[in-house]
């Protein structure tokens, strides 16, 4: 008889010990995975879902544009076709991209507005941000600059930088070329160059 309530005693308790408990709902923060490719943003039509992307690397068809403004995240758009734009020295740093918008509503834009590619983001968070400075010390104003926060923490993630320069890659009034940089995030270090590139001018 002992060993019976003894037995029962344990069936009781593993089976408290199974039953959910009421308490206090902890939310998770998922961060956006780290830079892993080629980061490059893009301008875009909201009208016709066209795209100019900026870089050596060509997007590709299938690839997932992510459009971000001033706010938040607008939506996604598929890249359905892409086109190289060559520029008079026959070099390609401009591509068009066609494309379909998968989800998300890009009718009403806030502030400046791009799409994104090889740049996780956290699609509840993420924004541009307006700056006052270039993180490569150039004069205010000199520079185009979309800055953007991947996350919604209030910290610039990553920065586009255009502005115009000599061969070797310095602003200069008497350009020979337009450069375009990015910066990322370090920890404990700041922003920091990431990939420079530049395209000649020919005339």
């Amino acid at each position: 008889m002992r060993l019976g309530l003894v037995l029962v005693g344990v069936a009781l308790c593993a089976s408290a010990a199974a039953a959910p408990r009421a308490g206090k709902v902890v939310r998770i923060e998922r961060k956006p995975a780290g830079l892993t490719g080629t980061p490059r943003y893009c301008t875009v039509s909201t009208v016709d879902m066209l795209s100019y992307c900026v870089s050596e690397k060509s997007p590709e068809v299938g690839d997932h544009l992510t459009v971000i403004d001033n706010q938040h995240v607008l939506g996604i758009i598929r890249v359905t076709h892409v086109q190289p734009l060559q520029d008079q020295c026959q070099g390609t740093m401009m591509w068009m991209t066609q494309g379909t918008l998968d989800s998300g509503d890009l009718s009403n834009p806030q502030g400046q507005m791009i799409a994104t590619l090889d740049v996780p983001v956290d699609p509840r968070g993420a924004k541009l941000m307006n700056v006052d400075k270039s993180p490569g010390g150039h004069p205010w104003g000199t520079d185009t600059i979309y800055a953007l926060d991947r996350n919604g923490d209030g910290t610039i993630d990553v920065e586009f930088v255009q502005y115009q320069c000599d061969d070797s890659g310095n602003q200069s009034i008497n350009a020979t070329a337009t450069c375009y940089e990015v910066w990322a995030q370090m920890p404990g270090r700041g922003l920091e160059k990431l990939r420079a590139e530049k395209q000649k001018h020919c005339y």
